[in-house]
């Protein structure tokens, strides 16, 4: 304990120092941490996000007599990007000379985001979409996802950046439409300008989007949870949290609404479509579907809270590096408020989600290997999360909130 305060003191004083240097003295932020135990854990949730290493694969083809434009390859970005993506395509399949007159149906491979955004997109532009096909209609990362705008999660080549960051900006756009009321199809209360808290050494994700005034200068802030925990050299950014269920809820109703029919089928070849002309948003599916070996399974696991675990922490993120026991990963903390799954597909209400991992490759392992991968995840996630929170592991806060009960 007495190294732990002599840390401390001295992170204090470089604090000073650096205010006295800079004039940018750490000011104190307040906030209300999420109560982590096992009775306020509503649900572990795992799934594995479909990565393309070096660039997503945005491209137009013709291939055994049928028009291909792919979409796919996001990781966990694809909310981040959907709509750059997605304007991307349809530009590139508009550009083709052999395609410019043509009006034929169109059929969108993919019920994820990206699927479900190109589907109504097209249609608003005239062209006649046949339906959507997807394997998998709820068990997919899309329904999962945290809603943290920045552009994290991605294997991308340096070269790409530039290319990723204008999809990412294109979206960004969409995004601030959706949260000042005026898109066309999402409402509001699907995103909203929220503040994020980062260690100093964390790639945000959001640091273009500073840079070209798009959102609030940064702070430098220490972070006072109320309970003895305070964390020094932290960032206060800021960025949409993008309610991720409502979004998808509400773009699969604008796709029920145009009269876009949606059917659960395995699609094994492009041959098994009988339109030819197909958007192919398929996500993993694309590693066999499009012979893509670039494509990466990457597991990720997150815990959903609920209402015991109370409000205040509904009004901030947290997207930090953060260390125990010596051992590098990272705290999540999302102020996320509804699930969806395909038991419950009008969604269910939850308190915040925790996380999180990335763990790419997982599709090679068995099933047992990968049960075992989520257990030894999930306590792990758990412990930062309570470390960071708390400042102790997951089971002892557990033990001291029975201990105030009894």
């Amino acid at each position: 304990m007495r190294r732990i305060q002599n840390i401390g003191i001295c992170c204090l004083g470089l604090i000073a120092i650096r205010g006295l240097l800079f004039g940018d003295v750490e000011k104190v932020e307040y906030l209300t941490p999420p109560i982590i135990t096992g009775k306020t854990i509503d649900q572990k949730i795992a799934c594995t996000r479909p990565m393309r290493e070096g660039r997503f694969n945005i491209s137009a083809e013709q291939k055994e007599g049928k028009v291909l434009v792919h979409c796919y390859g996001h990781g966990g970005s694809g909310c981040t990007t959907s709509w750059g993506s997605v304007f991307k395509a349809i530009e590139l399949y508009e550009a083709k000379t052999a395609f410019q007159s043509v009006k034929e149906p169109i059929r969108v491979i993919g019920c994820g985001i990206i699927g479900l955004t190109a589907a109504i997109e097209l249609h608003r532009r005239g062209y006649e979409v046949a339906g959507i096909t997807a394997s998998e209609l709820y068990e997919i990362p899309s329904w999962k996802n945290a809603g943290y705008f920045a552009l994290v999660s991605v294997d991308t080549d340096p070269e790409e950046q530039e290319n990723l960051n204008t999809i990412g900006m294109c979206t960004f756009q969409e995004y601030k439409k959706i949260s000042e009321g005026t898109h066309p199809y999402i409402s509001s209360e699907c995103a909203r300008l929220v503040p994020v808290y980062c260690s100093a050494d964390t790639n945000t994700g959001v640091e273009d989007l500073e840079a070209k005034g798009l959102t609030p200068s940064r702070e430098y802030v220490s972070i006072d949870f109320g309970n003895g925990v305070v964390h020094h050299n932290f960032i206060k950014a800021y960025t949409y949290f993008m309610d991720t269920t409502r979004l998808m809820l509400q773009l699969c109703r604008e796709v029920d609404r145009l009269g876009i029919p949606i059917e659960e089928r395995e699609i094994a070849s492009f041959s098994d479509v009988k339109e030819s002309v197909i958007f192919n948003c398929s996500g993993l599916g694309a590693k066999e579907l499009n012979k893509d070996e670039k494509m990466v399974a990457v597991r990720g696991h997150l815990a959903n809270l609920n209402c015991q675990a109370g409000t205040g922490h509904m009004e901030y993120m947290i997207y930090t590096k953060y260390k125990i026991d010596d051992q590098d990963g990272y705290v999540y903390m999302f102020p996320k408020c509804l699930q969806v799954n395909e038991y419950d597909t009008q969604g269910r209400h939850i308190y915040g989600t925790l996380g999180g991992t990335f763990i790419p490759g997982t599709d090679s392992l068995t099933e047992g290997e990968l049960k075992r991968l989520d257990k030894q995840e999930f306590k792990k996630l758990l412990d930062r999360n309570s470390m960071f929170f708390w400042g102790k592991p997951y089971s002892q806060v557990e033990l001291d909130v029975l201990k105030t009960s009894l």
